[in-house]
């Protein structure tokens, strides 16, 4: 076998296994975006929102510091979120009582009935299933994916810290 025809057939082959990886991102894409639609047309929410009541929930009292760290996003993509929740009467801010430079989230009533009509899982499916994978399996595949990126001629580095739902 001559050099020309084993570079063609790994070209081909390694074109295959770009175009079935391909596959793979479009289902989790498409995965997650149907997830986010069900819980938009169960609760009238984001995906986004129901994340961060979520997150409220579990800590009964956060900042919109702790809330950006705990969800990953910007504190002012944080802070958006926030607003709209507030307007809407899932969320009210209170500032503390032992340092008044400190504003809490709480959830009101509204926000926690809405946590109980509201599809599973509440952080949704993709962030879901990457924190049950195995530390080895996550780690490999944060470096395949740095890798990808690191790859691409367009990069929207500031996405790393939105939210994946639009809200």
């Amino acid at each position: 076998m001559n050099m020309t025809k084993i570079k063609t057939e790994t070209a081909i082959d390694n074109k295959q296994l770009a175009l079935e990886t391909l596959k793979l991102f479009r289902i989790i894409f498409k995965s997650s975006n149907r997830h986010f639609h069900e819980i938009e047309k169960a609760i009238g929410l984001g995906g986004a929102s129901l994340w961060a009541i979520s997150e409220i929930a579990d800590n009964m009292e956060i900042t919109i510091s702790e809330l950006a760290k705990t969800m990953s996003i910007h504190q002012t993509t944080a802070s958006n979120l926030v607003d709209k929740l507030e307007k809407g009467s899932y969320v009210q801010r209170l500032r503390s009582n032992i340092d008044r430079r400190i504003v809490n989230i709480k959830l009101t009533e509204i926000g926690l009935s809405i946590l109980k009509k509201a599809p599973t899982p509440y952080r949704g499916i993709l962030p879901d299933a990457l924190m049950k994978m195995e530390s080895e399996q996550l780690t490999i595949l944060k470096n395949n994916l740095s890798t990808l990126v690191s790859t691409l001629e367009v990069k929207e580095l500031n996405a790393a810290f939105e939210t994946l739902a639009n809200d």
